[in-house]
Parts: C-alpha cells; sequence; structure tokens
C-alpha cells in the first residue's frame, strides 16, 4: 500500500523519526547556548583566584603603606568577601553549566542516532482513497512534546544564568578604591550595608589567611599548631622566662578547660581556642586572653562517637589535632573524623564527618589554613596497600572537599607545613616511607624523597629553602626544597643523621640550629646547615611529649610532669646557659603557643596564661 493505506508501524517510524530530527535541534542548539554562556562566563572572570584581582592587590598595597588604618582593612574586607562570593558562584556556575553542556550533547547524540536509523526511502504514491486522517493527531502531539523539551531546556539554561548573575561589574576600580578622608564616613556606611546584605550568608562569610588577615597579622599572632608556619618560633623577644605555679610568680591566670584534650593553645587577638572531647561530646572553646574567661563553648556534631573504640585512642584521646583559625573562623578536628567551623562569636558555620580514621593511635594531625582551604593530612591503614590515606583540602567556606589526593603511606600523624621558596608555595608531609611536596592549591605532587620509616610522629619543618625531617626509626634528613620528581639519593639531600632522633616531639630548627628532643629526656643539637653534631644534653628523669619553642634566641622545653626549662644555646656544650627552671603544676604535653609578653599553655586541667602583671 501506499500514502495513508501504509501500515502502523511504518507510520509509526515516521512519526519516531521527525521526533528524533527536532529532538536533536533542540538539544544541539541548547548545548550550544550553554557553551556559549561557559564561554562568556570564563572570558569574564578577572582573576582564577580572587585575591589576584586588581582591586585586591590595589587596597593590599595601600594598606602596606598604613597597616594601622582599621577602616582601609575593613574595606579590604568588604571587598575580599564580594570576591570570594563571585569566585565561588563562578565555580559553581562552570560545574552545573558543564553538567548541562554534556546532558545537552547526550540528548542530541541520542536523537541523531535514532533519527538515522529511522531514516528510509520514502515510497512512490499511487492513486488512493483518501482516508481518515489518523496521523495528524499522533505529528501534533510529537511536536507539542519537542517544544515542551525546548521550553524545558530553555528554562533551565535561564535559570542558571540567572541564578549566578554576576557582580563584578559593579565592584570599584582601583583608582575608585582609595577614597579621600572626607568620603571614608561614607565608605563605612556602604561597607555597613554590604555586612547586613551578607550577615545571613553563612557559608560564605569566611576571609580566609591572606583574605581577612595579612601577613604581619599571621606572623604576631599563634594560628596553627606551633604557630605560623607550623615552627614554634615566637614573633616576640619579650617573652616570660620564669613561672612556677605553686607561688602563683609569673600565673596571670589559669582557667579550667571542661573536657579533656591534647591539642595545644591557638592564639588570635583577644581569643584563644582548644578543643576536647569525651565518649559522649566533643567541643571547642573560646577564652579571653584578657582574664581567661570561658567566652563559649559549642559542641560539635558527631556521627562517629558511638563507633569510636576508646581502647584504640588510649594515647591520642578523642582531641589531639590542635586548632586553626583564619583570623575570623575557628576550625577543629577530632579523633572520630568530625571537622567543624565556627565564627568567632561561637556560632556553627558547617559541620561534616570525614569517617571513622583507620589510625593505630588515634587520629593526632592537625588541620592548617591555606588561603581559602582547609589542608588535612588523613593517613590511616596499617599498610600503604590499602590504600586508605588521603590528602583533603576542604572549601573553608561550606566545608565541601575541593580536592582529594591519594596518599601511598599507612596512618601517621605529623602535621603538615606551607612553605614559600623560589617563587612557589608547597604541602610538606611526611610519612613511611615518603616526604612528599604538594602544590597546595590543587594538590599535585611537586617532589618525594624516600627517607622515612616505621611509625611517623614529628612535623617536618624547614628554614632557608631546607626541609628537616624524620623519626626515630629512620634517619634525620636535610632536603633541599627546588626539586622535582624523585629526589632520593639525589643532591637535593643535603645531609643526614642518625642521633638523638625523636618519637613524638617535633623539632625546632633555626638558621643555625636544629634541636631534636626525644621522649626520654635527650635534647640533641646540630648544625642546620651541614649535619654536624654539636652536642647532646640529658634531662634525667624527664619526659618529653611538647614541642620545643624558640624566642628571643633561647629554646623553652615542656616535660609531660610540667616541669620546664629555659636554656640559651651555644655551639659547644660547655656554653650552653640555663636561663631558668619552671614549673606548671600539673601534666603538660601540650606546646607553647607565644604572645607579646605572654605564653598560654594548657596543662591536664587547666589553661593557663603566663607572664608578668604589669598592674
Amino acid at each position: 500500500m501506499t500514502g495513508h493505506n501504509r501500515e502502523p508501524s511504518a507510520r509509526a517510524r515516521d512519526v519516531g523519526y521527525l521526533v528524533a530530527v527536532e529532538t536533536a535541534i533542540v538539544a544541539g542548539v541548547f548545548a550550544a547556548a550553554v557553551s556559549a554562556m561557559l564561554l562568556a562566563d570564563y572570558g569574564r572572570r578577572q582573576a582564577k583566584d580572587p585575591l589576584e584581582s586588581a582591586q585586591f592587590k590595589a587596597l593590599k598595597a595601600e594598606l602596606r603603606e598604613r597597616p594601622g588604618d582599621d577602616e582601609l582593612k575593613s574595606e579590604i574586607r568588604t571587598l575580599d568577601l564580594r570576591l570570594r562570593e563571585e569566585y565561588f558562584r563562578g565555580r559553581r556556575f562552570a560545574e552545573r553549566g558543564t553538567w548541562l553542556l554534556l546532558g545537552g550533547i547526550v540528548v542530541f547524540l541520542i536523537a541523531a542516532k535514532s533519527a538515522s536509523a529511522l531514516r528510509r526511502k520514502l515510497p512512490t504514491p499511487g492513486v488512493e482513497q483518501v482516508p481518515k486522517d489518523t496521523e495528524t493527531p499522533t505529528m501534533r502531539i510529537a511536536r507539542w512534546s519537542v517544544g515542551v523539551l525546548l521550553l524545558v531546556l530553555l528554562g533551565t539554561g535561564v535559570a542558571l544564568k540567572l541564578s549566578f548573575r554576576t557582580e563584578l561589574a559593579s565592584l570599584p576600580q582601583p583608582d575608585e578604591l582609595k577614597p579621600e578622608a572626607g568620603s571614608r564616613q561614607q565608605a563605612a556606611g556602604s561597607r555597613q550595608s554590604a555586612d547586613h546584605q551578607t550577615s545571613n550568608i553563612k557559608h560564605q562569610s569566611s576571609i580566609i589567611d591572606s583574605g581577612a588577615a595579612s601577613d604581619e597579622e599571621i606572623r604576631k599572632s599563634w594560628n596553627r599548631f606551633r604557630g605560623p608556619g607550623g615552627l614554634g618560633i615566637s614573633a616576640y623577644e619579650n617573652v616570660p622566662t620564669a613561672w612556677n605555679a605553686s607561688t602563683g610568680e609569673g600565673i596571670l591566670w589559669k582557667t579550667p578547660v571542661p573536657l579533656a584534650g591534647f591539642n595545644s593553645p591557638v592564639v588570635w587577638g583577644q581569643r584563644v581556642f582548644l578543643s576536647g572531647g569525651s565518649e559522649d561530646r566533643l567541643q571547642v572553646y573560646c577564652f579571653d586572653t584578657g582574664d581567661g574567661k570561658l567566652l563559649w563553648q559549642k559542641d560539635v556534631p558527631s556521627t562517629a562517637l558511638a563507633q569510636i573504640d576508646p581502647d584504640r585512642i588510649e594515647y591520642a584521646g578523642f582531641a589531639a589535632p590542635t586548632t586553626t583559625t583564619d583570623g575570623s573562623h575557628v576550625f577543629a578536628m577530632f579523633a572520630t573524623g568530625d571537622v567543624a567551623a565556627f565564627d568567632f562569636s561561637g556560632e556553627l558555620v558547617w559541620a561534616r564527618s570525614l569517617g571513622m580514621p583507620d589510625n593505630g593511635y588515634g587520629h593526632a594531625s592537625s588541620p592548617i589554613v591555606y588561603r581559602n582551604l582547609l589542608l588535612i593530612q588523613f593517613d590511616q591503614g596499617g599498610q600503604a596497600k590499602e590504600g586508605k590515606s588521603r590528602l583533603l583540602a576542604l572549601d573553608g567556606l561550606t566545608g565541601k572537599t575541593v580536592y582529594e589526593v591519594p596518599r601511598p603511606v599507612p596512618n601517621s600523624w605529623p602535621t603538615p607545613v606551607v612553605m614559600s621558596h623560589a617563587g612557589r608555595d608547597q604541602l610538606i608531609t611526611g610519612a613511611d616511607p615518603w616526604v612528599i611536596a604538594y602544590n597546595p592549591a590543587d594538590g599535585s605532587e611537586t617532589w618525594r624523597a624516600d627517607c622515612l620509616s616505621g611509625d611517623c610522629g614529628p612535623s617536618p619543618v624547614f628554614v632557608d629553602g631546607v626541609v628537616h625531617v624524620g623519626n626515630e626509626y629512620s634517619v634525620w634528613s636535610a632536603i633541599r626544597a627546588d626539586g622535582e620528581g624523585d629526589v632520593s639519593g639525589t643532591p637535593h639531600i643535603l645531609w643526614t643523621a642518625e642521633d638523638g632522633l625523636p618519637d613524638m616531639c617535633s623539632p625546632l630548627v633555626t638558621s643555625e640550629y636544629l634541636f631534636l628532643l626525644a621522649t626520654w629526656g635527650a635534647l640533641t643539637c646540630y648544625d642546620s646547615k651541614t649535619g654536624e653534631l654539636l652536642w647532646e644534653k640529658d634531662f634525667d628523669g624527664a619526659s618529653f611529649t611538647s614541642s620545643p619553642g624558640w624566642a628571643a634566641g633561647r629554646v623553652y622545653l615542656i616535660g609531660d610532669e610540667g616541669k620546664g626549662w629555659v636554656l640559651q644555646p651555644s655551639r659547644e656544650k660547655e656554653n650552653v646557659k640555663l636561663i631558668a627552671e619552671t614549673a606548671l603544676g600539673e601534666e603538660c604535653v601540650t606546646s607553647p603557643a607565644f604572645q607579646e609578653g605572654r605564653i598560654y599553655l594548657r596543662g591536664k586541667e587547666h589553661l593557663f596564661c603566663i607572664g608578668k602583671d604589669e598592674g
């Protein structure tokens, strides 16, 4: 038969062919439109990194000239917030747009393939009686279906564009960012308006590391485990050297800490942060530096506490990782794998679980802040081949994973450090058998060295472009940080040593000295440049978990029982001077936090502020 007398199956093929062709056209147009929006958005962006914008750099340069200008700092914070919101809005736009583009392409390919399969040579029409038209309604339904698809796809594209509308066009240009003195009041009013508009954007209100906090603010604070850079070195010269809790000498105040924890104090401005934990709760604390008053204590949501084996974390406890701060938020991690962020008023910004760590002694590596990222060395498992260890970068604004990199190592306990050398930032990590340097921005590996073995506890340190790392079961290595790839056995390994290697305490390094402190009470001093063993000193009867600190050319040691020593080092053992012996009055396994005229120490039960009473 011909014409309308064709078989139903033939008519169905015709309808299917038409639907497939029109669907392919609609999907192709949609994919092209999404591609155009993505390309336009990419070309519009001012910088891959919000901190690289011309506006932000101009204000930072102005701040260097007037570091005490609080209004300018507030202006930088406001601009930084807007830039970051735009930056992450662009990232979400690109991510969702990419998925829509892929969906449009898939629909186009499926429709085109279907049209090709259904296409056939049309028969020659013959003379026929025109029967009742049964195809037209079917074809009309097909066209309506394609039309609805077109409207859905176009509506999705428009919604995508509107939901991520850019605000960069309204940002002031560099010349506009330098208001005259008489316009400061007006600018302040604008900032208050901007603050009001963003007060409820909790997950996008964090200004991290080089944003709200200048390099000078970070240097003078104690923002992470062992302070700036993770080095244990004070920026201040007027640090106290004598105290005795029994007599009250040198103790400005002490205050109880509600729950136990082996983490060290973090200090920013007028706040001291700690964390604590028990079998039924995890908490973060904020104390006033002036009088030790507990300003707030907040519970951290946890889904893993019921799963934890207290016997397995006996050595590290529930709250071994030290908190870290970006100057406006504090981040905490616990043995359960729970991570949380609070603002300085104690309001929970975000919380998430990374999963219960498979760690022989409990998780102890502390998180650190790098730009907008919270970096976590999440090593676990008894053997590297289990494939459980990874490096995580969480978005400091939301807690979401930005990148995750597998690590070829078993469980470990060091806290990583970020060093800048030869124009590049490097995240230095250590665990059996590798010291690995990553690009902290994206997790890509820079170099690695095979020089560790066994359980690794001490954290790496650096000075003058050289990484110092090791542990009791291997050798100590000084590694030049300008390598690429595997630098094991190359001249990048400047020297190695085997005496006095620590098992838990992290090292202390300066341009002249390297100090290694062993748990059993031996302090070993090397020439940090050559690896020459200078001297060893035994503290009979003492044991150490607290890592040594450095202030005003002096070494500070805190024993597990709370007794302390302050030493004036020298290259000759006979010239090493004992400046003072101190007493905290309770056990102490945490490391000191140095501030101007003060030392903050966490004992077994109390937080201590050591200093001279100016009253």
